[in-house]
């Protein structure tokens, strides 16, 4: 074989194999509420790496969770990470199995409105962040805010995001991480 056909039959399998690599996932992040019995999640924005798939975001509920949904890729990236902090500013994270405050590299990341019912309560946070990294063995997930207050354990929360119910009142919802952790938190709606 020659040169030239051995480096376009490289070529090739390297762009095969690139093609392959980007594929679309069901990635779940679930949120236990006691007494849940609706849970939305409105897709406002987004940041994913340069290259993977997405078809959006969405929420429902899942027994005693409330589940977001994002279709995507998974691939790792500083810029993602970088969009997340932009997004969450001065606000506060909590993270599941991480070794800093804001993550290094995301998979992806979607802002959005969560809108959690328990009963006739009705309770709706705006900019609720979540993100997708990589921690050792674990697709892990990030939650954030602009107007989430930073968690008195830093990353490791509670953390609160001051949402409003269905009559408009400020009504605090207190983030934690389960443990173990991976894609899983409590929110607490007070």
């Amino acid at each position: 074989m020659t040169l030239t056909k051995l480096t376009m039959l490289s070529v090739l399998m390297i762009s095969t194999y690139t093609v392959q690599a980007a594929s679309e996932h069901d990635n779940e992040v679930t949120f236990q509420v006691n007494g849940i019995t609706g849970f939305s999640f409105t897709e406002t924005s987004h940041s994913i790496t340069s290259g993977q798939p997405y078809s959006g975001a969405s929420g429902s509920v899942d027994g005693s969770k409330g589940k977001i949904t994002v279709k995507a890729g998974r691939k790792g990236s500083s810029s993602v990470a970088s969009w997340f902090a932009q997004q969450v500013g001065t606000g506060g994270t909590i993270a599941c199995d991480s070794a800093g405050s804001l993550p290094d590299e995301l998979n992806f990341a979607v802002q959005g409105t969560m809108t959690i019912t328990q009963g006739d309560k009705v309770v709706t946070c705006d900019n609720i962040i979540v993100g997708q990294g990589h921690f050792l063995t674990t697709n892990n997930w990030w939650v954030g805010g602009p107007n989430m207050g930073s968690p008195q354990v830093p990353f490791v929360g509670p953390a609160t995001q001051i949402c409003k119910n269905q009559n408009g009142v400020p009504t605090p919802v207190i983030f934690t991480p389960q443990t173990p952790c991976a894609s899983s938190f409590n929110a607490a709606v007070q």
